[in-house]
């Protein structure tokens, strides 16, 4: 069983919604934009961005040989993993789904005691540095919410160097650069929603520009600036319809709210009218407990952020990070990323099944932002005008 050593977290029932609350998912054509339409904007799966220099060739060469077990190939010395007999998990993810991950990995693995650290993502930065500040080394895996945060803890010398022999199913784009380093262990993405018990279908916002609307002042909620994903929306949309827009956005007296849990618990309850920062993994959590939620893929895209993942160095049980690793690479781990409950992210492994509902991250038009330099400069703007937005200065 998963151990929780530190770390805020949600329980299952924080994670819920009401069990006598309805769904209804939109259906219009807003919803899967045509395979066509994805490949025209140049947005397909394929075409995400390269964010750095090519890697260097024979960044998949492997040293030492590869073992199958359970299903997949793994680089690690599993009898050594073994005998290391734990495993310490740092994630910005709940500690429902942090659980989760572990009893998944546990199962397959039971000589193996998989604990975890669950905290925001700034958080979780600030306690991996301060820890390797001070010589200790508790983490063996650690996975962002951001590139730009994976990015940074690359450059700092974070992580241990790892060629899986599982990236041969993964684009060159979608590995840290040099490889070795992070992964993208899945792709979080963002449309609008809405209570159907409060708006209908007809009337409901179809894109990022609806949201402006007089009639929908003050009954929007978003995110506050602690969420990548609205960091990611804001520069994303900026660039689409130039600074006026989140001026203009500013004039709606949005609420902000810290975690998606708020956000979707609250339009189920028909406190807000509208989400503008409705994460898909919170709505499908939201559709199975039967929310009266619709959400929409709005036609100008929605904004996505890629989660990392790597081994951290000098982790306490380094074979074990590398088996782990190895699993949650694996097309083992990745469906489990996409279809459990505290999950529900977009694999971008290349032979991923669909999400549940049938469809896969080709099927949506995503905003992913290409010149990572420009993109992590405007935080601190970005910061400001939000937190001055939502009343926080």
């Amino acid at each position: 069983m998963a151990e929780k050593i530190t770390g805020s977290t949600k329980t299952s029932k924080e994670e819920g919604m009401s069990k006598d609350s309805k769904t209804t998912i939109a259906t219009s054509s807003l919803m899967v934009p045509s395979r066509r339409n994805v490949l025209r904007a140049g947005l397909s799966l394929a075409a995400l961005p390269v964010l750095s220099v090519i890697t260097p060739r024979g960044a998949y060469a492997q040293t030492g040989k590869t073992t199958t077990v359970q299903g997949f190939e793994t680089g690690a010395d599993v009898a050594q993993a073994e005998k290391e007999g734990a495993l310490v998990f740092y994630t910005h993810d709940s500690g429902a789904a942090a659980a989760a991950i572990c009893d998944a990995f546990h199962k397959d693995f039971p000589k193996i005691t998989a604990r975890y650290v669950s905290l925001q993502n700034g958080s979780l930065f600030s306690k991996i540095l301060a820890e390797r500040g001070a010589h200790r080394y508790e983490a063996d895996v650690i996975q962002f919410s951001d590139l730009g945060t994976a990015i940074d803890f690359q450059n700092k010398g974070g992580y241990d160097e790892y060629n899986s022999p599982q990236q041969k199913y993964y684009s060159l784009d979608h590995l840290s650069h040099p490889a070795g380093h992070f992964f993208w262990i899945a792709m979080g993405f963002a449309g609008l929603a809405y209570c159907t018990d409060r708006v209908k279908p007809a009337e409901a916002p179809a894109s990022w520009k609806d949201l402006l609307d007089p009639k929908w002042a003050g009954k929007i909620s978003v995110k506050q600036a602690n969420s990548g994903m609205q960091f990611t929306a804001w520069y994303e949309l900026r660039k689409l319809y130039g600074d006026d827009y989140w001026k203009a956005f500013a004039k709606q007296k949005p609420k902000g709210f810290n975690s998606r849990v708020q956000v979707f618990d609250r339009l189920a309850r028909g406190d807000d009218a509208v989400c503008g920062m409705a994460e898909w993994a919170g709505y499908q959590l939201a559709h199975k407990k039967k929310a009266p939620i619709n959400f929409v893929a709005p036609k100008d895209g929605l904004p996505s952020s890629p989660m990392a993942n790597g081994i951290v160095a000098n982790a306490p049980h380094p074979q074990a990070a590398r088996l782990f690793t190895d699993w949650l690479m694996s097309l083992k781990g990745q469906t489990f990323y996409q279809d459990n409950p505290y999950l529900y992210y977009g694999s971008i492994r290349k032979d991923a099944p669909p999400m549940p509902g049938g469809l896969k991250l080709n099927d949506f038009k995503l905003l992913v932002p290409t010149d990572m330099k420009a993109f992590l400069a405007s935080r601190k703007e970005f910061n400001s005008e939000w937190n001055q937005m939502l009343g926080l200065l």
